[in-house]
């Protein structure tokens, strides 16, 4: 199984293939070592901070980013975006305010990640 994945632990961003057979895994397009580690990681653990977009109503933006409070299992991220996609939000907002708390009963909060002012 070949499973590509995007490093962002430098600011290089490879494009990482991973291809784990039997107990071996082979990384291949790495530009420095922690692209080893990165896809040691993304192979052995499936979860991972949650970041998408929620609509905002009164601000110039149409969308606020807004990221998960701790890591989400990647098999419940299609239900927490669409859960999400029914989300508006009213500014102003600030960044690490909660847009919705305990989502989906995984414990994790969905916290804004930029400041928004109301338009006057």
């Amino acid at each position: 199984m070949i499973k590509e994945v995007i490093c962002d632990r430098c600011n290089k961003m490879c494009v990482l293939s991973i291809d784990k057979y039997d107990d071996n895994i082979e990384i291949y397009g790495n530009k420095c070592d922690e692209g080893i580690s990165f896809a040691n990681m993304e192979m052995n653990n499936n979860k991972s901070l949650f970041t998408t977009v929620v609509r905002i109503k009164g601000a110039k933006n149409n969308v606020v980013s807004v990221k998960s409070s701790k890591p989400l299992d990647k098999k419940i991220w299609i239900e927490c975006s669409k859960a999400l996609g029914r989300l508006y939000v009213g500014a102003p907002i600030k960044a690490g305010d909660i847009i919705c708390k305990n989502i989906l009963n995984t414990g994790a909060d969905i916290i804004c990640t930029k400041n928004i002012e109301r338009i006057s």
